[in-house]
C-alpha cells in the first residue's frame, strides 16, 4: 500500500504543474527557465547535499551500490538498442528519448521514501550512494543520448556541465574530509566563523536542494499540459513502458539475486530497478533537445502504470 501511495503522491505533485500551466500560472518560457535553474542550481545542491552526508569509509564499503546502479541504465540500454532494431522509421530525436527513457529512471525521488520506510536512515545513505552511479551515467551517457550530432568537443562541455562537477566536488570534498582530515583550530575567532560557515553551507545545500523534487514534478506536470492527448497512444510510448516497468527490472533483480551482497543492498538495488521512468528526462529534452512529447507521454502512462507494477515485482524481489 506504501508503495501505491507513494507514486500516487508524486502524480499529485505532476497534477500542481499542469494546472498551474493551464491556467496561466507558468508558461512555456516559465517552464524552460526553471529547467535552466534546476540543472545550474537546485539539483547540484541536492547532489552536494547528499553525498557529504556519507563518509569516506561507507564509499569505500559499498562500492558496489554504484557500479551496480550502472548495470541496471545498462540492463535498460542494451533492451533499448535491441528494440530499435525492429523498430522502423524513428528519427533521431525519437530514437534518443527512446534510449534515455529506458536506460534512466526515477532512482533517487521515488524510491527515498520506499527506503526509508523499509531500512532507516542506514538505507537512505546507500541509496544516495547508489545513485551516483546513475549520476555519472546521467550526465555523460544521458547527454551524449541527446546530442549524438554534436562534436566531441561540444560535447564535453555538455557533460562537465553543474550537476556533474558538483558530484566530482562533492566526492572530492568527502574524500578530503575523512582522508586528510585537516584540523580547524581548537578555538578563537577564526575558528568559530569557519565551523559557522560550513554549518551554513550544508544547511544552505540541502534547503536548496530539497526544491529538487518539486520542481522537477511542476516542470512535468507543465510540459504534460501542453502535450497532445493522442501522444499517449502511440504504441512506441506502450513499448517503452513495458520494457521499463517490467523487462528490464525482471531480467536485472534475476541478475542481481546471483550476486553476493549484503541483503539490504540488494534490497535498495531491486527498489531502484522497479521505478518508473526518469521525470529528469523531461528536463534533459528541453534543456538539451529531444522528442518531449514522446518523453512526456511515457512519463504519465509510466508512473500511472507504476502504481501496479511496483507493488507486484516489489512483493517477488523482497
Amino acid at each position: 500500500m506504501n508503495y501505491v501511495l507513494q507514486v500516487l503522491f508524486i502524480l499529485v505533485l505532476m497534477t500542481i504543474g499542469y494546472i498551474a500551466r493551464k491556467r496561466g500560472v507558468v508558461s512555456a518560457v516559465g517552464t524552460s527557465e526553471m529547467v535552466r535553474v534546476l540543472i545550474a542550481i537546485i539539483y547540484p545542491c541536492l547532489i552536494f547535499s547528499s553525498v557529504t552526508k556519507l563518509n569516506a569509509q561507507e564509499l569505500a564499503a559499498n562500492w558496489i551500490m554504484p557500479v551496480m546502479a550502472m548495470a541496471i541504465a545498462g540492463t535498460g540500454l542494451i533492451l533499448g538498442l535491441i528494440s530499435l532494431r525492429f523498430i522502423k522509421g524513428v528519427d533521431q530525436q525519437r530514437a534518443s528519448a527512446f534510449l534515455f527513457q529506458n536506460t534512466i529512471n526515477n532512482y533517487l525521488f521515488l524510491p527515498l521514501p520506499l527506503v526509508m520506510l523499509l531500512w532507516g536512515s542506514e538505507g537512505v545513505a546507500l541509496l544516495v550512494f547508489a545513485s551516483m552511479g546513475f549520476e555519472l551515467t546521467v550526465w555523460t551517457l544521458g547527454v551524449f543520448l541527446f546530442n549524438r550530432s554534436s562534436n566531441l568537443t561540444e560535447g564535453l562541455k555538455m557533460m562537465f556541465g553543474p550537476p556533474l562537477i558538483a558530484l566530482i566536488f562533492s566526492i572530492g570534498w568527502v574524500c578530503v574530509r575523512d582522508l586528510v582530515s585537516p584540523e580547524l583550530p581548537a578555538s578563537g575567532f577564526f575558528a568559530d566563523l569557519a565551523r559557522r560557515l560550513l554549518d551554513l553551507t550544508y544547511f544552505g545545500a540541502d534547503t536548496v536542494g530539497k526544491a529538487t523534487v518539486a520542481v522537477s514534478m511542476v516542470v512535468s506536470g507543465s510540459r504534460i499540459a501542453a502535450l497532445d492527448a493522442k501522444a499517449a497512444f502511440d504504441w512506441h510510448v506502450w513499448l517503452l513502458s513495458i520494457l521499463r516497468l517490467v523487462v528490464t527490472p525482471v531480467l536485472f533483480i534475476l541478475l542481481l539475486n546471483q550476486i553476493p551482497m549484503a541483503e539490504m543492498a540488494r534490497g535498495i538495488l531491486a527498489v531502484i530497478a522497479v521505478m518508473p521512468a526518469a521525470v529528469t528526462s523531461l528536463v534533459f529534452s528541453e534543456r538539451f533537445g529531444g522528442d518531449s512529447d514522446f518523453i512526456a507521454s511515457t512519463l504519465l502512462v509510466t508512473h500511472l502504470a507504476a502504481v501496479v507494477t511496483i507493488p507486484l515485482l516489489l512483493a517477488w524481489a523482497l
